[in-house]
């Protein structure tokens, strides 16, 4: 008499099958991943751009200028690179980041009224209506985001937000003329401000 079950050759049958579909369903889903980070630091960077021109449309100036420069009173007023958390990116191109890099963070900057601009006037005068941005986390790949804020008060270069991208590496020049196009390196991530 037999038994119910399985026999040796169709278990064998049954992960022959499983495994083939594996083998062809895990490029699939890592691609899908990959992209899912992409797309998120993508929008990111869009959102803090955003937030930087919120804050500028309402006070008539970018977070980290009082009315016309640095602001003196402030530590990091003569930074000119501002990040959110996380690991801070290799530089495959000088963005001199130790000399550079404001201790402030860049969500604490957005968020903050360093303009000295009032809260309290009413639409259409210039007021400070923040936050303007809820939270900055660290890009997909666990690296800061990056503002280029040297170049919001002038018109000479791009100011930009930027995310290193999978590589961990910055590839796109800091300083880059705003009468020229704007180049990206690599794979980063990058939201012209202006």
């Amino acid at each position: 008499m037999r038994t119910k079950g399985f026999t040796l050759i169709e278990l064998a049958v049954v992960l022959a099958i499983i495994a083939v579909l594996a083998a062809v369903l895990t490029p699939m889903v890592t691609g899908y991943l990959d992209q899912a980070r992409v797309a998120r630091a993508q929008a990111d960077v869009r959102t803090i751009a955003d937030a930087l021109k919120l804050h500028q449309r309402d006070t008539g100036r970018f977070p980290i200028y009082n009315s016309g420069g640095y602001p003196a009173t402030v530590s990091d007023g003569t930074k000119t690179v501002f990040a959110g958390p996380g690991t801070t990116p290799t530089e495959t191109v000088s963005w001199s980041l130790n000399t550079t890099l404001a201790t402030t963070t860049l969500e604490s900057w957005i968020n903050g009224n360093f303009t000295g601009v009032s809260t309290t006037n009413t639409f259409p005068k210039a007021a400070f209506r923040g936050p303007y941005v809820a939270s900055i986390d660290s890009d997909p790949w666990g690296n800061r985001y990056l503002l280029n804020a040297a170049n919001l008060n002038s018109g000479t270069n791009h100011a930009f937000v930027l995310s290193a991208g999978p590589n961990g590496a910055i590839d796109t020049t800091r300083d880059q003329a705003a009468s020229s196009p704007f180049s990206v390196g690599s794979d980063d991530i990058v939201s012209i401000i202006k």
